[in-house]
């Protein structure tokens, strides 16, 4: 039986993810309870004339893929506030994707330094700002953690907006509390935001867009004749984002797939990653012996817009639940994806002609955005990665996707 072994794909010298869930937690309450004392003084629910908005801030810190997936938002944003500026606070480590999204006016970045001091004191300068700001309208894009509320309570903004849930007490701080719906896609989830705006809500997924830098096109150009590599060919993302590596469909079924396509169809497939995960990359390529085909590791050999590029020239992206799954969507590229102890419901991607590997086992999914996204496997193996095996990927891709190649 394979088990996907958790090994972590973390770059050095900055603040874990892991460890800021974890202060989250110990402290997060504390100072919702504590500012709470004050919230009798905040403003109750309100329902601005978005004619008459003229600054909106977004507020979202995790996730390339959130951000990719939040462009129906922004694009809906931008036609709802007409005489408005757009803008978004996000991560520093995000500024690969922010580059993408066009209907963004400006962007505020919140560096978090190496350790949890400097991540401490970046946040504490980042609700300085944010309140110098005095923005019309904030609003939460993140599902449930603390600092974004808190970040709002600070804000001084009339209108505040993000989610509520009975699991996950965040202070009240938000004029205008939407609930977020586990039934339905991410996208229509922050699309729904908008609903005290006078926007209906939708429950069908919206589909995620993303401008290329035009340079990518060069780029890659360059890249695949370096490597002589002609169509068609394949993708293959092993790696998940560190808030969840159960995500990662064991490196030695990719393996074995990878082997059987490539040696099958007489194809190329080219390993992405990012430069921090180009060793776990390569553990993974470092095992495929074939005599036909090709399997190379270009891990931290391309830009994000790069990555793009590559997505649109490829036959097809075989990936896990992460970031480059949705960037594959919104540059409209057919998806090979695994889901384990995520659902496909919240993250799946969005569109037609896309091959969805679900086992569907009854304990999934078991991560939970109420519950920070941790893994609550209670299995002695991760039972919905292990029911998933390598010749009922193989069987599907092939009927499914066999043709392409």
């Amino acid at each position: 039986m394979y088990r996907s072994k958790v090994t972590s794909q973390h770059s050095s010298g900055c603040v874990r993810m892991k460890t800021l869930q974890y202060i989250e937690n110990l402290l997060g309450g504390f100072a919702c309870a504590i500012l709470s004392l004050f919230s009798f003084f905040l403003s109750k629910t309100t329902r601005p004339d978005p004619l008459k908005v003229s600054r909106v801030l977004c507020v979202k810190f995790w996730g390339i893929g959130s951000l990719i997936l939040a462009t129906p938002f922004l694009e809906e944003a931008k036609r709802t506030f007409p005489n408005a500026k757009i803008e978004l606070l996000t991560l520093s480590g995000n500024k690969g994707v922010v580059k993408m999204l066009s209907d963004v006016d400006h962007v505020h970045y919140l560096d978090l330094g190496c350790n949890i001091f400097e991540a401490i004191v970046a946040f504490m300068q980042s609700m300085r700002n944010v309140r110098s700001m005095r923005p019309d309208v904030l609003i939460d894009l993140e599902f449930y953690t603390r600092a974004s509320a808190i970040l709002a309570f600070f804000s001084g903004a009339p209108t505040r907006v993000g989610y509520h849930s009975q699991g996950v007490w965040r202070g009240n701080f938000h004029t205008n509390r939407i609930a977020f719906n586990v039934y339905r896609h991410v996208t229509a989830n922050f699309y729904n935001l908008l609903e005290p705006f006078g926007v209906k809500s939708v429950h069908t997924p919206l589909m995620p867009k993303v401008s290329l830098d035009p340079r990518a096109v060069a780029e890659v150009d360059g890249l695949l004749g370096r490597l002589v590599v002609e169509k068609p060919f394949i993708i293959v993302n092993v790696n998940a984002g560190e808030l969840a590596y159960e995500r990662r469909w064991a490196p030695e079924r990719y393996v074995k797939l990878v082997q059987s396509l490539c040696i099958k169809h007489g194809t190329t497939a080219l390993f992405v990653g990012s430069p921090s995960e180009k060793e776990y990359v390569e553990s993974v390529v470092s095992l495929i012996k074939m005599d036909r085909g090709r399997v190379l590791n270009i891990a931290g050999e391309v830009s994000l817009d790069g990555l793009g590029e590559l997505f649109k020239r490829c036959a097809f992206v075989i990936t896990n639940d992460s970031g480059p799954l949705h960037l594959a969507v919104a540059v409209n590229t057919r998806i090979v994806s695994f889901f384990g102890p995520e659902t496909p419901v919240l993250y799946g991607p969005v569109g037609e002609g896309h091959c969805v590997l679900f086992a569907n086992s009854p304990c999934s999914p078991c991560i939970n955005v109420e519950r920070a996204k941790s893994l609550q496997c209670w299995q002695p193996n991760i039972r919905c990665q292990d029911e998933m095996t390598v010749e009922k990927a193989l069987n599907r891709i092939s009927a499914e996707f066999g043709s392409l190649l």
